[in-house]
């Protein structure tokens, strides 16, 4: 593949979310101004055959750097992804990403490139990437779960039974510990959103447990999609569903706080404080009268 000279390219505006693609997946990173971009360091650099050995070590450690913007882009071009409704200006987001700037906490699923610029300019620790890993992974378990183990709906073939509950099984767990590693804490991630993905951990282990019946109770009542779908879409919905509810609620509660604030501060307004040590020239001439 040719590489980008990027100079040829116009210089994106302060605060720009930046996106840059790998072979099969795409960096993040924040324009901050003067050709310098900060970002995650993990997974920043092409992989190729070579890298492969070194692939779980990179998924799991990298800091937030500032380098040039012709580095980031590593030999690639750039676009820019455009935020609707930011929570903060390009100045302001610069300031958040210098404020983590040397960060070590990176981890593909939990913490990434993308979660750290979403955080810059929306405040909002999300991922569409790690998103999209997880439904693939459901998605994939589900078809050959239906393909592999789906006979074991016939009551009559126990072998397949016992196959296909040992797939429920292995499923479950499987499609629970990926979305517990999506929901893990990191540095650098408030109080507030800690919480959030506790919630989200404690749904997907709810999933989990309620997985196997229900896939089991598929297999009893015959049907063969049911008993495919439950081992993995129900630990994700459980974990990524209360996550989301959760945030949202919190969200809300945020608002009403703000609101309830600021119109306190319009009843109640503060009144300047008189600055008493200042003599007018009343109590002056009244002190030289005898």
């Amino acid at each position: 593949m040719a590489k980008v000279d990027i100079s040829t390219l116009p210089e994106p505006p302060i605060g720009a979310h930046l996106i840059t693609s790998r072979k099969g997946y795409n960096h993040h990173g924040l324009y901050i101004g003067r050709g310098k971009v900060i970002h995650y360091s993990g997974m920043a650099r092409s992989i190729g055959y070579k890298e492969l050995g070194e692939l779980p070590n990179l998924i799991r450690y990298g800091s937030i750097v500032k380098t040039s913007l012709n580095f980031f882009c590593d030999g690639h071009g750039y676009r820019i992804k455009v935020h609707p409704h930011p929570k903060f200006t390009g100045e302001q987001a610069v300031e958040r990403a210098k404020k983590r700037l040397f960060e070590r906490s990176y981890y593909i699923y939990s913490n990434n490139c993308e979660h750290f610029v979403n955080w810059c300019i929306d405040d909002e620790f999300r991922s569409p990437f790690v998103t999209k890993i997880i439904l693939g992974f459901v998605l994939i378990g589900s078809a050959l779960h239906w393909l592999l183990a789906g006979g074991s709906v016939k009551k009559e073939n126990t072998f397949k039974f016992i196959f296909g509950s040992f797939f429920a099984v292995s499923g479950s767990f499987a499609t629970g510990l990926l979305t517990q590693q999506a929901l893990q804490p990191a540095e650098g991630i408030r109080a507030r959103e800690r919480r959030n993905r506790r919630y989200g951990r404690i749904g997907s282990w709810v999933g989990v447990i309620f997985a196997v019946p229900l896939s089991l109770f598929g297999v009893a009542k015959r049907w063969r999609l049911f008993a495919s779908l439950s081992p993995y879409f129900v630990p994700f919905i459980g974990g990524i569903g209360t996550y989301v509810a959760s945030r949202t609620l919190d969200t809300k509660k945020r608002v009403k706080v703000r609101e309830k604030r600021r119109m306190e501060e319009m009843n109640n307004p503060k009144t300047e404080p008189v600055d008493t040590s200042v003599e007018t020239e009343e109590s002056k001439a009244e002190k030289k009268q005898p």
